[in-house]
């Protein structure tokens, strides 16, 4: 008696694959259920199958007169957005927000107004030139985003499988890249699997310069619309206990680890049930290990000082501008004043066609960003 481990939400999201081990799936959500092309009872007579990661609101079906199924809940939560019995993306937002549901409306349009911004969706058809820089603007995004963070990206250590593989899975309509651009500028890349009328969220990331502006829940935002527009039922976003998935997520669920195996084996009713065994203690150590990480990465954060990297002030003076020089933020030298000027575009309400970026003395490393209505002293320390 062989044992085989598999992993259901990879299996089923990545490779648009139902693990042979079941005949079919049913959705809790909508009672719709999906046979098992690769379904192969004989197969299985010989074998153990050891299967973590299934989302309960997934229900994997199996022949009761043949195999008998042991479940053990797992210690990560998953998070998933249904969308069943929404019209739009903004009754959504009333629903799950609330009187909130302004705030991120608000987010779209402070984008909207300061850049002029447009959304991409290729699910289906993308040429191998656009694929190849937006996933590597997407890696960079990654590197930046997780040096900010000072953590590790699990997506990075990937990467390599990642850009393999989506390509195709996105002409083949199983994966979908969605960009955000400030005019031909990608600001917010995410690449998401698809299957049976279900979106996940895989990776994502975005241009750490324009952090006021929300972009995360913008991405969310727009995605969710699309979900809608294009018949996709669930917006799935995976385990991992984040606050933006809290927020978002009508579906907070538990995974399961599922042991079958052949009923009128007796070596495969011993074997079974020391796997049991061994995923319950397993699955104790992670619950101890995991609350201590947290702890520990709470008070590691904590603990580490903030460097600020430069200051600003309100500037009422009416200087001679004529007398500072014109910046062009575009260009690599000035790089280091995108965040500054981005963010005094969020706080102002200002376009970026109607401000202007000044250096007033180098040696001091001061510079103006003067709006219509406002104007900002950035001095770097």
């Amino acid at each position: 008696m062989t044992k085989k481990n598999s992993d259901f939400f990879f299996e089923y999201y990545e490779k648009s694959n139902i693990p042979d081990t079941f005949s079919e799936v049913l959705y809790a959500q909508d009672q719709k259920s999906f046979v098992n092309s690769n379904y192969d009872v004989d197969k299985n007579l010989d074998v153990i199958n050891s299967i973590f990661f299934v989302p309960n609101y997934i229900v994997p079906k199996i022949d009761s007169k043949l195999f008998s199924i042991k479940k053990v809940t797992q210690f990560f939560k998953g998070y998933t957005i249904l969308l069943d019995g929404f019209a739009t993306v903004d009754e959504y937002l009333k629903f799950r927000f609330k009187k909130n549901a302004k705030s991120i409306l608000k987010r779209v349009k402070r984008l909207e107004l300061c850049f002029p911004i447009s959304y991409q969706f290729f699910y289906g058809n993308i040429s191998q030139t656009d694929y190849d820089l937006l996933m590597h603007m997407l890696k960079k995004m990654i590197i930046n985003r997780f040096k900010q963070r000072d953590d590790v990206s699990q997506n990075l250590l990937n990467w390599d499988h990642y850009h393999k593989i989506f390509f195709n899975l996105i002409n083949e309509k199983k994966a979908s890249l969605f960009v955000i651009k400030n005019d031909t500028e990608p600001i917010c890349i995410s690449i998401s699997n698809h299957y049976n009328g279900k979106l996940f969220s895989s990776v994502s990331s975005y241009d750490i310069d324009y952090g006021k502006f929300s972009l995360g829940n913008i991405e969310i935002y727009k995605k969710l619309e699309w979900c809608i527009e294009n018949g996709h039922n669930a917006y799935e976003m995976g385990m991992g206990d984040l606050s933006y998935k809290r927020e978002w997520s009508n579906n907070i669920y538990n995974f399961e680890h599922q042991i079958i195996y052949p009923k009128k084996s007796f070596f495969a009713i011993i074997q079974a049930n020391i796997e049991y065994l061994k995923v319950l203690i397993k699955e104790g150590i992670y619950k101890i290990a995991y609350v201590k990480y947290k702890a520990w990465k709470a008070k590691r954060k904590k603990t580490k000082p903030f460097l600020a990297k430069y200051t600003t002030s309100k500037f009422d003076s009416e200087s001679n501008l004529e007398n500072f020089t014109v910046l062009d933020i575009n260009l690599e030298n000035y790089h280091f004043l995108r965040k500054p000027f981005f963010d005094f575009l969020y706080s102002s309400m200002e376009n970026i066609n109607t401000v202007t970026v000044y250096e007033v003395s180098k040696p001091q490393k001061t510079y103006l960003i003067v709006g219509k209505r406002n104007r900002q002293q950035v001095i770097f320390i």
